[in-house]
């Protein structure tokens, strides 16, 4: 750090109410250059911890020569620290981890206060201990000739959410400067604050995100399983077509497979999606039945809609499955509800509709959802799918039914990855560049049992 750039605190932070007009004129424009500078680099980073980074070494350059920041996100305390002398160190802690007291009461009490430290000795390492985080940083300020260190609470919209501690070598204080620190907190509090809420604002897009996508489906011996979804809203990465595939409790052979469709698309649908999902999870311990299952899922649809506003006019149609193994054959139960025919792609070529005689999920408290059921044989694969594969809308026409029995019997026994990628390159090649629905498929291809 050179001699010049050091000279800048000193202009700063003078104390110049005794000065020259020309002086304090001076030294007002310095500071509103300071602080525009301030506010640009605090507001163009939006990730918070290179954002205390950059707020560190501004400070660092040119107003002080010890800071620490502390602010709370999420469930961490990010703290950025560091002298004129080194590098700022960053580190992420638990809000369960306790700061030090004095710095964790500035956080509580909103409150700024000036800490006079010690010469030398115990006494200026618990002063010091009590307000930084770090602990290479309390032995640095320990060595060095700083006495004071103002503690300043960083508040937005009424609430506080972090606190800066600042200090000067050489005995340098901050009378004369409060004004100014506090024009200061403020606009690192304002930048902070739209930084902080929009990484808290992804923080829970992400968490939804990943709470809302379908489990890893399961690895079966002599059963092969793969699947395709695509959403209409890409860019929130989730929809209203839903897969899922789980082992049958109590039967460990048994799978139990779904797809199902709600109306809307977005995070709206995908939320009402995944309460779906854990409706027939939880039906499946009371029932091994598809259409029992469904039955008690429509019937907590139902209900759920005379209380919830935000789903009470979500419909949902949805498939439901049971696949039992016996030797090379899969004896499969299908329920349907409202849901476009499921398909069963022979091995030999054909294909055959099943379809389903119950009404949509989320209609009538009572419905009944009968059942249907056929035999996949070594080499028959089948195929659950939404309406956003036959609604794909092309040039003239929709995908439609009859262009995917076609693409599946030119894949007739292949893997289900074959299958699936067919189909998936089938609709898109259909769709171009337009608005589609959400899209979901889910193909099961049966080897055969394993050998013994």
């Amino acid at each position: 750090m050179t001699a010049m750039t050091r000279e800048r605190p000193a202009r700063l932070l003078a104390d110049s109410r005794s000065a020259e007009p020309r002086a304090r004129l001076a030294q007002a424009v310095s500071r509103a250059e300071f602080l525009l500078r301030l506010s640009r680099t605090v507001s163009a980073v939006q990730n918070p911890d290179r954002g205390l980074a950059a707020l560190v070494d501004l400070l660092l350059d040119e107003v002080v020569d010890v800071a620490q920041v502390v602010v709370r996100s999420g469930p961490h305390h990010l703290v950025c620290s560091g002298t004129h002398r080194a590098e700022p160190v960053s580190a992420r802690r638990p809000l369960a981890d306790p700061l030090p007291e004095d710095l964790g009461a500035t956080l509580d009490t909103g409150l700024s206060t000036e800490v006079v430290l010690p010469r030398s000795g115990p006494t200026r390492l618990a002063a010091l201990r009590s307000l930084l985080v770090d602990e290479d940083l309390v032995a640095q300020v320990a060595a060095s000739e700083v006495e004071l260190l103002a503690v300043l609470p960083l508040t937005a919209r009424g609430r506080t959410l972090g606190a800066l501690v600042v200090g000067r070598d050489r005995g340098g204080d901050f009378s004369g400067s409060h004004a100014f620190l506090g024009d200061l907190t403020d606009r690192v509090a304002v930048g902070l604050d739209a930084t902080l809420l929009v990484a808290e604002s992804r923080y829970v897009a992400d968490v939804l995100r990943r709470s809302l996508k379908p489990a890893r489906l399961p690895e079966v011996p002599g059963l092969q399983i793969h699947s395709h979804v695509r959403v209409a809203h890409e860019a929130q990465a989730v929809g209203g077509d839903f897969l899922d595939v789980l082992r049958v409790p109590g039967e460990p052979d048994d799978l139990l497979v779904l797809c199902g469709d709600v109306t809307g698309k977005g995070v709206e649908a995908a939320v009402h999606a995944k309460r779906i999902r854990n409706a027939v999870r939880t039906a499946s311990l009371v029932h091994q039945d598809p259409g029992s299952i469904l039955a008690l899922t429509n019937r907590v649809l139902v209900t759920e809609a005379d209380q919830d506003e935000v789903f009470s006019e979500r419909l949902a149609t949805a498939v439901c499955g049971r696949l039992q193994r016996h030797g090379d054959d899969l004896d499969v139960v299908l329920a349907g509800a409202g849901h476009p025919d499921s398909l069963v792609l022979r091995a030999t070529g054909g294909v055959e509709a099943i379809a389903g005689e119950g009404v949509a999920l989320g209609l009538i408290a009572d419905a009944d959802f009968p059942a249907a059921t056929t035999t996949l044989h070594r080499g028959d694969s089948l195929v659950l799918y939404t309406d956003g594969v036959t609604e794909a809308r092309g040039v003239t026409d929709f995908f439609g039914q009859d262009r995917l029995e076609s693409v599946l019997a030119a894949v007739a026994g292949m893997s289900a990855a074959a299958v699936v990628e067919a189909v998936a390159l089938a609709v898109s090649d259909h769709l171009g560049e337009r608005a589609h629905d959400d899209i979901a498929l889910l193909v099961l291809h049966n080897d055969g049992a394993e050998p013994a």
